[in-house]
């Protein structure tokens, strides 16, 4: 994937409007390199691509977004960042006039988005936020109610059925559903640029979802490989491990037959532990609105604790 590279001058803040701006779930990797950061609008509106905000700066309109300030001795770094962050191929350089709340101008390095005839969809807005993103709202919610209406009270030992199948196969779809969850929130977390595999293991070894698979009850597990039957995936009680461990429990469904209780009550316990992880992750890094599929963060965990003992 071709890097974005630095801005043409590097002494200007940056206009940030999408993952990277503060109270968005990716401002935590630029913080430390911020030495202010104020409110501002620009010209122009956000389009959608494929759930990424784009800056169409040609279309009448105004954007809101944050002016980041970094501090001289640390320009490399943090246009080091943004530049990794964010696919080239999804973005350019830019620079735009930004108004500041008082009312003052400034000029600012802005990711403006390219090829807007190509894969973009719905109307524009002039402010976007993961907290409004539908798959991480509506997405993790359909989950929910999945799960509750399928399993609301765990897997009950039964014949092999049609049934049973019926249970079994709707388990399946929550938990793949799910997993666009995970990779819409590892894409703005920890950057679109990544591939998918590099931020799954992002998502496994940060701190924050360890302890959210902790704080949620996660149960220590093993399961095999299904490509390799002698290595093992284990989500350890630390939580360490977490990510690779759904993982596998993802790619055995997808790449081979399932016919056993023991295969139903592994997914429905990868599926409430998984979502409820991710819910705790959402309210600690996004400004929940109201009345949004995020909404049902307040509603807490899909089972009470000890329902998969």
């Amino acid at each position: 994937m071709p890097s974005l590279g630095s801005p043409q001058d590097r002494d200007l803040p940056l206009f940030a409007y999408g993952s990277l701006r503060p109270g968005e779930l990716a401002f935590g990797l630029i913080e430390p390199l911020v030495s202010r950061h104020v409110e501002a609008t620009a010209t122009g509106v956000i389009r959608m691509r494929d759930g990424l905000p784009l800056l169409d700066r040609s279309a009448a309109g105004h954007v809101h977004g944050s002016l980041l300030f970094f501090p001289a001795g640390q320009l490399d770094e943090a246009w080091q960042i943004v530049a990794s962050f964010e696919p080239g191929t999804q973005y350019r350089w830019t620079t735009t006039e930004a108004m500041t709340e008082d009312g003052r101008s400034t000029n600012a390095n802005v990711l403006a988005g390219a090829k807007f005839q190509r894969g973009v969809s719905g109307d524009p807005v002039p402010e976007w936020s993961a907290g409004h993103d539908p798959v991480l709202g509506e997405g993790l919610a359909e989950v929910r109610r999945l799960v509750m209406e399928v399993a609301p009270h765990v897997v009950q030992p039964q014949p092999d059925s049609p049934r049973f199948w019926r249970q079994f196969f709707r388990l399946q779809a929550s938990y793949l559903l799910l997993w666009s969850v995970v990779e819409r929130y590892t894409a703005l977390r920890y950057g679109p640029a990544l591939e998918p595999g590099d931020r799954v293991r992002r998502m496994g070894n940060d701190p924050a979802f360890q302890a959210a698979l902790k704080t949620v009850g996660a149960k220590p597990d093993t399961v095999v490989d299904s490509r390799d039957p002698t290595k093992t995936i284990k989500l350890r009680p630390d939580g360490t491990g977490g990510a690779h461990y759904y993982y596998a429990v993802r790619s055995n469904l997808s790449h081979r037959g399932k016919g056993a209780f023991r295969d139903a009550c592994l997914v429905l316990k990868a599926v409430v532990e998984l979502h409820d992880a991710m819910l705790e992750l959402l309210a600690q890094h996004v400004s929940i609105p109201e009345h949004s599929g995020l909404d049902e963060v307040r509603l807490g965990r899909i089972l009470p604790p000890g329902a998969l003992a």
